[in-house]
């Protein structure tokens, strides 16, 4: 008998178990994806099931509003959406109760992260990046994109170049949320501290109050425009040379966002909605913009107005955070 012809690895490939239906796309509304490992939804977000939900329902949900509001119209009319720093998928969960699988883009630098989406949420598209752009996206292919505690987390020259190539995918027209850290953080440091010295603090506050060790002076450097950023690391992937954490004024946005081509039409600060700072802002319909966008003052007229129709959605947010601080 003739010796095989066939390498090894076509032997072995075609030797493999064949699937007996094609994998269906994910429709949650008739079922409902599996969750991952409890360890893992707190690792990236802080918070697991309900209240990781919960908080990426308002999230989805307020972002959505505005969207309506303030570019083409709500996420259900779009064709492209962009979760970005998707992690273990819980915002592109939330994104398939209003849009099919197959608009959905969700992009993260943790392979694992995206093969898990991959695997439980099968049609949306799952896909792999580099800490740093560019993305293989084409220009103004994505007419939303959303990004929750993923700039809260990084330096100011990884924050201006994601900023950057959002204003290369985003179309004209499309619509950016994304949350980041406010002068509030300085406290919640301040706080940390204080729990160290009186012996009350848990390891995270014990991590947290490491963060700036010289927290007035990146207060100053703040109140002045700048981000300021401590390095951290969060992984393999995410690096302490890019990922820590971040707090960026309004001054700094205004200026990184208007560069890339944007302006600010809303501000929800820190301890309305969520623990850091929402912004949502649209892309205009030409080049980059000059850098003097929004005026601050307009951007905290918006924020005023915002508050009253977004306090519905607080109160849940705020008490499910609170269960689990005294769970």
């Amino acid at each position: 008998m003739p010796e095989s012809s066939f390498s090894d690895q076509v032997i072995a490939f075609a030797q493999a178990k064949s699937m007996p239906v094609l994998p269906s796309v994910i429709d949650v509304r008739t079922d409902t994806p599996e969750n991952p490992p409890e360890e893992i939804q707190m690792k990236f977000v802080g918070l697991s099931y309900e209240n990781a939900y919960a908080e990426a329902e308002t999230f989805v949900k307020v972002s959505d509003q505005f969207a309506a509001k303030h570019g083409k119209g709500g996420f259900a009319s779009l064709d492209r959406i962009l979760d970005f720093g998707s992690g273990w998928g819980r915002i592109t969960r939330t994104l398939l109760t209003k849009v099919p699988a197959e608009r959905i883009h969700a992009i993260d630098v943790d392979s694992q992260m995206t093969a898990l989406l991959n695997t439980t949420l099968p049609g949306v598209n799952a896909l792999t990046i580099s800490p740093e752009p560019p993305t293989v996206l084409g220009a103004a292919s994505i007419d939303a994109a959303v990004a929750f505690s993923v700039f809260s987390h990084l330096s100011g020259p990884a924050h201006e170049a994601w900023a950057a190539e959002f204003g290369r995918l985003i179309a004209p027209g499309g619509v950016v949320a994304i949350t980041v850290l406010d002068a509030a953080f300085f406290a919640q440091i301040a706080g940390a501290q204080a729990a160290v010295q009186a012996g009350e603090a848990d390891p995270f506050a014990e991590s947290l109050a490491t963060t700036f060790a010289d927290l007035a002076g990146a207060q100053a450097g703040f109140q002045a425009g700048q981000i300021q950023y401590a390095s951290s690391g969060g992984g393999e992937m995410r690096t302490g040379d890019y990922y820590g954490w971040a707090a960026a004024p309004t001054q700094y946005v205004q200026r990184v966002w208007g560069a890339a081509g944007f302006r600010i039409v809303e501000w929800i600060p820190s301890g309305v909605l969520f623990p850091q700072a929402l912004v949502f802002m649209v892309r205009g319909e030409g080049g980059p913009m000059r850098r003097a966008v929004v005026a601050q003052n307009a951007v905290h007229a918006a924020s005023r107005t915002a508050l009253t129709r977004l306090r519905p959605y607080a109160g849940r947010v705020k008490r499910a955070i609170q269960a689990r601080r005294s769970s």
